[in-house]
């Protein structure tokens, strides 16, 4: 079989840099934390081409990878390299507001299979455009939302589904810090609640940090760089399922990662690296500590679902209908601030109207 051909648009690390080290040489590396890496860790793909404003990213890209993938090319502008290369794989690593007109460009460019970096997008327009798109066009599309690729919460799903704590009643995640910032990172946390509350989301109720209260109800950030240009934020997002999530993410709380799933017969506590099932036996609590089995993680294991959907047909883990919910997510807790911090409902899908195309070049 020929290996599926890829580009990677947008060279930041995440997008390009090569796996770090482990802690000891006899352990190879760490797991692929950029496309870049993740494309090199399945054999089944190669890498021909990239795209950046950039001239030094671009550099530092065929420096890092020609040896991986020799005869490596580089370009400045999306649409060049998608007219000149035929791809079945794009990964989309561009700032969080120019996703949209890049994944547009692709789908009708014949792109099979596309690696777009979360959010989705950054308006409800451009969301509904790139779900019919690629829908319209037959494209497979897996949306970077990380955790869902990551074992601890893939197998804590499984127990929630198996029953193990009975029937679930509350998620809360809680992640403070500099980097809480509403469209960068906390989309990570409102699609993690849909994924371990396994249901869709229908209202909201959020307040946003100090300083923020004036902030308005559209993006307004510089594409995920300055924190200082998105709030953090408290929120309460019901599921149809009644199940209900909490999203405790302010600036000035602590920069860690904490899941708590709780049920009428026990809860999981998640991280990214460990997984605690308690139960209660003779009126006393039992912890036992839930120790998955993979092979691949994170980056790798999505690489490798991304293709497997693209073969069979079949969704992949984070297809981009949940990542447009959690777009709808995102807004409606904003709507929510601008109205007095009242619930508010989420916006349906609706057709998509023809986007003007962008200006800018990735």
């Amino acid at each position: 079989m020929s290996p599926y051909r890829a580009a990677i648009v947008g060279l930041s690390w995440i997008g390009a840099d090569p796996p770090a080290a482990a802690t000891d040489p006899i352990l190879g590396t760490a797991p692929p934390f950029s496309h870049a890496a993740a494309y090199a860790a399945h054999p089944g793909v190669e890498v021909v081409a990239a795209c950046d404003l950039d001239p030094e990213a671009r550099a530092a890209f065929r420096r890092a990878w020609d040896a991986t993938w020799p005869g490596l090319r580089t370009y400045d502008d999306h649409r060049r390299l998608l007219a000149e290369e035929r791809l079945d794989l794009l990964s989309v690593v561009t700032p969080d507001d120019r996703h949209a007109q890049i994944v547009l460009d692709a789908c009708a460019a014949g792109v099979r299979g596309i690696f777009c970096e979360k959010p989705l997008a950054t308006t409800l327009a451009e969301a509904d455009a790139i779900v019919q798109a690629a829908r319209e066009r037959g494209v497979t599309m897996a949306v970077n939302f990380t955790r869902r690729w990551q074992a601890p919460y893939v197998a804590a799903r499984r127990l929630l589904r198996e029953g193990r704590i009975g029937a679930v009643a509350q998620v809360t995640i809680h992640f403070g810090g500099p980097r809480a910032m509403l469209f960068r990172n906390h989309s990570h946390f409102f699609d993690l609640l849909a994924f371990l509350a396994d249901s869709e989301p229908e209202w909201v109720i959020a307040e946003l940090e100090s300083g923020f209260a004036g902030y308005g109800v559209a993006y307004r950030g510089d594409g995920g760089h300055d924190p200082a240009t998105e709030p953090g934020l408290n929120a309460y997002v019901a599921f149809r399922n009644g199940v209900r999530g909490y999203l405790a993410g302010m600036k000035r709380g602590f920069q860690e990662v904490t899941v708590r799933v709780s049920g009428e017969g026990g809860r999981l506590d998640i991280g990214d690296d460990a997984l605690t099932l308690t139960t209660r036996r003779d009126a006393a609590l039992v912890q036992e500590a839930i120790h998955p089995r993979a092979t691949r993680t994170g980056m790798q294991a999505a690489v490798s679902d991304l293709i497997a959907a693209l073969e069979t047909g079949r969704p992949t883990q984070s297809p981009p209908e949940q990542a447009r919910a959690t777009v709808a997510v995102t807004l409606a807790a904003l709507a929510s601030q601008a109205r007095g911090n009242v619930p508010v409902r989420l916006d349906k899908p609706r057709a998509a109207q023809p986007l003007t195309a962008g200006t800018g070049r990735r």
